[in-house]
């Protein structure tokens, strides 16, 4: 009896122990699971320094973060929400220069961008555009064309084998015009830029504004901005409908909305100027002059993710229109369930735009011209559209059956009419490298996935720890 005493005992010391080591191993990789999941900026974001247009109070230059490797060793949820890794097998941007319009790009000293940045003009004060004193820039720049750190893992942007012209619209106040805007944009087309990704949202335009966006289209230039100012003192600026903003609200501009970890839109509103496309817009994690960590939000930053997914279409796809290049990122978006007037065609996805063997008509400016011989005037009553020729059609041999080519409309574009390539008779091209599904934090679900599988490992556990030794005890005789 004793023995038996003594077996029971050693029976329910081992389920326990056994017990207690899976408890903590599983509790182990779903506290694991749950740190992946969290968005790398919702960690980062209350320690590293935010970027702004704007310099610094004490009138000085942005200090480099001295957490630039830590912030490299993590993935940035924007990255791994858009994946544009999956499209690095076939495309990595190179050949392709893409003109950022800011405060500077921080050409030295910036490991991510090394040998990959030429500084362009500086249209305000003279000069090139080479450093960066404010960082806005060179975080944009980051977020377009910045490597990977060593091993390939961490940040990393959308395309890592571009090359960057910086060209400076900023005063020292952080300040820009609509005619500065211009002759950025006529630098960057004289740069040999083939996007122009313009991280501003104006009030108003001016007639050099409308000339140089209207010379970038002519030789074949895509010129990228917000939809909105992200930063703007009008109130509660969740429920208030942004105002205009251009350059995004002139024809042919890819107008750009910002999208949260979770997918969902930054405005609430439709903003005045439609959006053609989204991307992520909140809690961004990038690097500043030097490479040290920043973070940011606003579809300002937003520009950046489809400047850069532009640039692996261009690589691996030369020759496309500024038409057909507009018309093949709105086409392959992933689709949003929220209002198209909030996220534009929706998502733009850097492996399908890539891939994808079709193409689609254009933006809604296309989309409007297209519209407009069996719809007279055309959407929305927007007004002064003019003629303009333009095509979106396709390119390569998968490409043969093609689409329609589409007028350029000339105008105001406003929030009132459709956008993206349904309206234009655009075809579904969505047979490449797609986001592997709805729009979401995918980390977040492998989280619970992990404590489900935990959960359950827990209590099985606990059941053999009860009825092993009760079966011991019993001598395994079933009703003994």
């Amino acid at each position: 009896m004793a023995s038996t005493r003594q077996v029971a005992r050693g029976g329910t010391s081992t389920s326990a122990g056994l017990a207690l080591l899976l408890i903590g191993v599983v509790g182990a990789a779903a506290a694991t699971a749950a740190t992946a999941a969290a968005p790398a900026s919702a960690a980062d974001g209350d320690t590293l320094p935010r970027v702004a247009v704007a310099p610094p109070d004490d009138g000085g230059c942005v200090a480099r973060s001295a957490r630039s490797a830590r912030t490299a060793a993590r993935t940035p949820w924007a990255q791994q929400y858009l994946a544009p890794s999956r499209a690095w097998e076939l495309s990595r941007g190179a050949g392709v220069t893409v003109a950022v319009l800011d405060t500077g790009v921080a050409a030295e000293g910036t490991a991510p961008l090394a040998g990959r940045v030429t500084a362009g003009p500086d249209v305000v004060g003279g000069g090139t555009a080479g450093t960066d004193c404010v960082g806005h820039g060179t975080f944009v720049a980051g977020l377009i064309a910045g490597a990977a750190a060593d091993g390939g893992t961490g940040f990393a942007g959308v395309a890592p084998d571009a090359r960057i012209l910086s060209v400076r619209v900023t005063a020292a106040d952080g300040t820009t015009t609509a005619d500065r805007i211009a002759e950025g944009i006529d630098a960057a087309v004289a740069g040999d830029a083939r996007i122009v990704d313009v991280p501003f949202a104006l009030a108003s335009s001016s007639a050099a504004l409308t000339r140089a966006v209207a010379s970038a289209e002519r030789h074949g230039v895509v010129v990228v901005a917000p939809a909105y100012a992200s930063a703007r003192d009008d109130g509660d600026a969740a429920d208030a409908s942004a105002p205009a903003a251009y350059p995004a609200a002139l024809p042919t501009v890819l107008a750009v909305a910002g999208l949260t970890p979770e997918g969902n839109p930054e405005e609430t509103a439709a903003p005045a100027t439609a959006p053609d496309l989204s991307a992520p817009g909140t809690g961004l994690t990038g690097i500043g002059p030097g490479g040290g960590g920043l973070t940011g939000g606003g579809a300002e930053l937003a520009t950046a993710f489809v400047a850069g997914t532009a640039a692996l279409v261009d690589a691996y796809r030369p020759g496309l229109s500024a038409a057909e290049l507009r018309g093949r990122l709105t086409a392959t978006a992933y689709p949003s369930a929220a209002d198209r007037a909030l996220t534009g065609a929706g998502t733009v996805d850097p492996a399908e735009a890539v891939s994808a063997p079709g193409t689609g008509a254009g933006t809604a400016a296309d989309a409007d011209a297209a519209g407009g011989a069996g719809s007279g005037a055309g959407s929305g009553g927007r007004p002064g559209a003019e003629g303009a020729a333009g095509a979106a059609g396709v390119s390569g041999a998968a490409d043969a059956a093609g689409v329609a080519g589409a007028a350029e409309a000339r105008g105001p574009r406003t929030a009132d009419r459709p956008g993206g390539p349904d309206g234009a008779g655009g075809t579904d091209v969505r047979q490449g490298l797609a986001l592997p599904g709805p729009p979401g934090h995918r980390g977040r679900l492998a989280a619970l996935w992990i404590a489900g599988i935990a959960a359950g490992v827990v209590a099985l556990t606990a059941a053999i720890a009860f009825a092993v030794p009760r079966g011991r005890r019993r001598r395994w005789s079933a009703g003994a």
